[in-house]
């Protein structure tokens, strides 16, 4: 409960970063029209925020680098099997979002090799960035992650392919396949900088809510 908590705090902090950051990216940048992909561009932006809240990535002056890696895959079944495979579920239902719009926003990403390899690297970040947030970095994670980016391709594959989006009708006056790159970069920038400085007034009012002792427990 805490954890999800602190997951929407962080999301709801980000958005009055990312609205006029994606705003400027679409309208002032990339000097796309379509009102249809900016709300799914948004989308994604508020969607990505959300993985790199759950996941935990640091904080601009709260970096603490501890080492802790486990670079064997499946090992962790053995000790704990039914906990493993609520962790894996999880990785991999967080990441299907992720492999569904990468390819129904942007056609550059109707590749699998594409939408997946992005998958693939937006993992392998934040594992490497959870060094600096006391979690381990887990070889699992990344091959869960990937499988999720993976079944949301093969989803949209099936069904967002087939539907009139038509969310951009000036792909061709741009390199598309920047785009979601550079949306992740700001995101992640936004959450690294400027989330902290609104959360933790927020945090402030919620641990001195009378009803934050019901919550903890």
């Amino acid at each position: 409960m805490v954890r999800l908590l602190s997951a929407g705090i962080e999301c709801f902090s980000s958005l009055i970063f990312i609205i006029p950051a994606v705003v400027m990216l679409q309208y002032g940048i990339w000097r796309q029209r379509s009102f249809r992909k900016f709300i799914f561009v948004l989308l994604f932006a508020v969607y990505a925020m959300a993985v790199f809240s759950v996941t935990g990535i640091p904080a601009f002056g709260r970096c603490h680098a501890e080492l802790g890696f486990n670079l064997i895959p499946l090992i962790d079944i053995v000790n704990s099997p039914a906990a493993y495979l609520k962790n894996t579920a999880l990785n991999i239902l967080l990441f299907v979002p992720m492999g569904f719009l990468l390819p129904a926003v942007w056609k550059e990403y109707r590749s699998g090799k594409a939408a997946v390899l992005t998958g693939l690297a937006v993992s392998l970040t934040i594992e490497v960035l959870q060094i600096f947030t006391f979690r381990l970095t887990d070889i699992d994670d990344l091959i869960t992650n990937t499988a999720g980016t993976f079944l949301g391709y093969y989803l949209a594959k099936r069904l967002a392919f087939r539907l009139p989006l038509k969310l951009s009708a000036d792909d061709k006056d741009i390199k598309g396949k920047w785009e979601p790159i550079i949306l992740l970069a700001v995101v992640l920038g936004i959450g690294f900088f400027l989330q902290p400085l609104v959360s933790g007034g927020i945090w402030d009012v919620v641990l001195a809510s009378a009803w934050w002792e019901k919550i903890a427990r």
